[in-house]
């Protein structure tokens, strides 16, 4: 199959976003189908491989890392675009737009992956800007209804796009992370060159946004080190509330136990999480979190709040520890694993075999089998009498399915 991935957000960008589609670009790939990525320019970067096509594009003020794309391009795209099997989006904006359209311009099976809670995130509109939550539901609602499917990251997801109204096909489709990039033996020294003290390394790893609920996590990381003052918090990522959560840790009184490393690269992050003792997490919006099943692959015991993709990801008691937003019993379940070794080995080689189970080469052999469902439906529907009539209908808010 030509399969396009149509994305408002890629390399050099860092985010969950970027790591799955990459993820998925490659293993497709390697399954035997043709790949296009479409996704906006970015100042200064450029792209090795041919199969990235960039849509000239503009910063987004309000939301730091995304690009607005203007969807102009040469009659090369353009044909490229007409010849494709399936257009996958992952964003219903800009780019994702180009998705639909060219769906709709030449019947191709359109999926879209529904990555991000838009009416959570569309707190950093500021007022008088920032829509109502309603508008963004119904928004949500229309791009996924037309749509001949959409892939849900975890069951609460889809939950979510149900109560919305959603009435396409959704699959819940969690995607791996590679086996083989953590294969290896660590080949940074994450103490020596970040300077940490020895004793237990907590980890956590995410954009730095108020929806990581990191203020928490840290308020629950003074509690274990009051209790183990070897124990230290590293904290990976970049993003808008850095420079307020660095000042954070300074007002707890726990600065020389934190390290902020901000953004490392895919080889040396592998490298963290096999050094480190546990992964902690504290957000309570993931639609999958893919951090947590990094964090399993490399068999590093989970310590998270049980909230939507958690609920998905983490067993209790099996894979890992979930508990409710308590600060008290977020330390409690730290600690108790950091002083039970044998618990935490049990924990880790179960994550290990839960991650395993549910690779990237295992999550596109699935993604495979949904693309099918969707041509196959397609088919079906131009073969029905009066089955032209699929995309005008759709334009005029009918779902015939």
């Amino acid at each position: 199959m030509k399969i396009g991935l149509f994305t408002d957000t890629y390399a050099p960008d860092v985010n969950g976003v970027v790591t799955v589609i990459q993820l998925m670009e490659r293993e497709l790939r390697r399954a035997g189908h043709d790949v296009c990525v479409f996704a906006p320019t970015y100042p200064g970067h450029t792209d090795a491989d041919g199969t990235v096509y960039r849509f000239p594009s503009v910063r987004l003020v309000l939301y730091r890392g995304m690009r607005f794309a203007l969807p102009v391009g040469g009659r090369k795209v353009f044909r490229l675009i007409a010849g494709l099997d399936i257009v996958h989006s992952h964003d219903p904006f800009s780019v994702g737009q180009v998705a639909f359209w060219a769906a709709w311009r030449h019947g191709i099976p359109h999926l879209h992956t529904y990555h991000a809670l838009y009416t959570e995130l569309r707190r950093y509109i500021p007022p008088p800007f920032r829509p109502p939550r309603q508008a963004v539901e119904q928004i949500s609602r229309a791009f996924c209804n037309l749509c001949d499917g959409v892939i849900a990251p975890s069951r609460a997801v889809e939950t979510e796009l149900r109560s919305y109204g959603v009435r396409v096909p959704i699959y819940s489709l969690p995607f791996g992370v590679d086996e083989e990039e953590f294969a290896h033996s660590p080949g940074w020294n994450a103490r020596r060159e970040l300077g940490l003290p020895p004793g237990e390394l907590l980890l956590f790893v995410g954009r730095l946004g108020w929806e990581k609920n990191i203020e928490f996590l840290l308020r629950s990381f003074q509690r274990v080190h009051a209790q183990r003052p070897e124990t230290h918090l590293v904290i990976v990522g970049e993003g808008p509330q850095r420079c307020r959560l660095e000042s954070y840790t300074g007002d707890l009184g726990i600065m020389d136990a934190v390290t902020f490393t901000g953004p490392i690269s895919r080889g040396r992050l592998i490298d963290l999480y096999r050094q480190a003792t546990l992964f902690v997490f504290s957000s309570k919006m993931e639609t999958q979190g893919l951090v947590l099943v990094e964090a399993m692959m490399a068999g590093l015991p989970v310590v998270a709040v049980g909230a939507m993709g958690p609920l998905d990801i983490v067993t209790p008691g099996e894979t890992g520890l979930l508990v409710g937003e308590n600060e008290e019993e977020f330390a409690s379940a730290c600690h108790a694993l950091l002083a039970d070794e044998t618990q935490r080995r049990r924990l880790s080689e179960a994550a290990r075999h839960w991650a395993t189970a549910r690779s990237a080469r295992v999550s596109t052999a699935q993604l495979l089998h949904i693309y099918e469902e969707a041509k196959a439906r397609q088919i079906s529907r131009r073969t029905r009498p009066h089955g032209r009539v699929l995309r005008g209908d759709w334009l005029r808010g009918c779902d015939p399915r």
